[in-house]
């Protein structure tokens, strides 16, 4: 009888020790995958053209994604050297001016909108690679992707680039590889850099060939496949399926509020979808810049 208290003595002390032992390594993973989010604020860069810098009247797809990852309770902050939306329309201007986003300092639920991005009217992918071809035009946006960087380091980039492009008549093999080499020149600025990189939305013939945008579009699973690391991800998003320009647009070509929800949506969608990765990611990028 003693010998069998003894056994199973031992036995529930096993028993112990492995449910301990488990617990603690179940933290400890917890710890590894789920960053201390409240301690960390991830920066996000739109980056992109007109879609993303907004006009007078319309703030952009900005606002409304900003508004939904306050409503999730997302500790973020949109970077990018620039706080103003473009009127290509202002009087006495010939090609435009600056002018305040229509949401600019607008609080919701104690945050403020702060209208931080990199979207700038009228740009090609040549244009952030290699500052816009005629200063004089759009004067208000000096200098290229790679000085702008010098000012910040973003941990994820919300990328809808090409439609320029598509627009002058770029070829769809081109902009690509001018896309990827965006994508190295951010990635020089942070080795973990997420990219969410959108098909585009789509443009009625009025503006560009309609069968080389989608042609350009379904290039751009196949570059981000090859170029996706763990340590940088490309993800793809979709903001061309389901989009339509007549619904969705004031001029066939840029989002009215209705369609700057549809595209703060699939932003949302895929950032959600990625939120542990994105902020482990940049929890590195921080113990990089702490010297931890």
């Amino acid at each position: 009888m003693f010998s069998t208290l003894k056994t199973n003595f031992r036995y529930i002390s096993l028993l112990s020790f492995i449910l301990f032992s488990t617990a603690c390594s179940d933290d400890e993973t917890k710890e590894e995958i789920e960053p201390q989010q409240d301690a960390l604020s991830l920066r996000i860069m739109p980056l992109g053209n007109s879609i993303t810098q907004g006009g007078e009247t319309n703030p952009s797809y900005r606002y409304e994604l900003w508004k939904m990852l306050v409503d999730a309770g997302l500790k973020f902050e949109f970077v990018g050297s620039l706080d103003t939306n473009w009127y290509s329309q202002a009087p006495n201007s010939e090609h435009g001016a600056d002018v305040a986003s229509p949401k600019m300092g607008e609080t919701y639920k104690g945050q403020t909108f702060t209208n931080k991005h990199e979207g700038h009217w009228g740009w090609m992918t040549a244009d952030l690679l290699n500052g816009y071809a005629n200063p004089t035009q759009y004067k208000r946006d000096k200098g290229k992707l790679s000085d702008w960087l010098k000012g910040y380091t973003p941990d994820v980039v919300l990328m809808h680039l090409g439609t320029n492009d598509m627009i002058h008549n770029k070829t769809t093999g081109g902009t690509v590889s001018r896309i990827e080499q965006i994508i190295g020149q951010l990635r020089a600025d942070n080795e973990n850099v997420a990219i969410m990189l959108a098909k585009i939305t789509p443009m009625p013939a009025q503006y560009a060939n309609v069968d080389s945008t989608q042609h350009f579009v379904s290039l751009l699973p196949a570059l981000a496949s090859r170029l996706s690391t763990p340590q940088s991800p490309i993800i793809i998003v979709d903001v061309n399926s389901g989009y339509n320009p007549d619904s969705y647009t004031y001029d066939g070509l840029h989002p009215n509020t209705a369609g700057e929800k549809f595209i703060a949506k699939r932003w949302y969608d895929a950032l959600k979808a990625n939120e542990a990765t994105l902020y482990n990611l940049a929890a590195q990028r921080d113990r990089r810049e702490s010297g931890n």
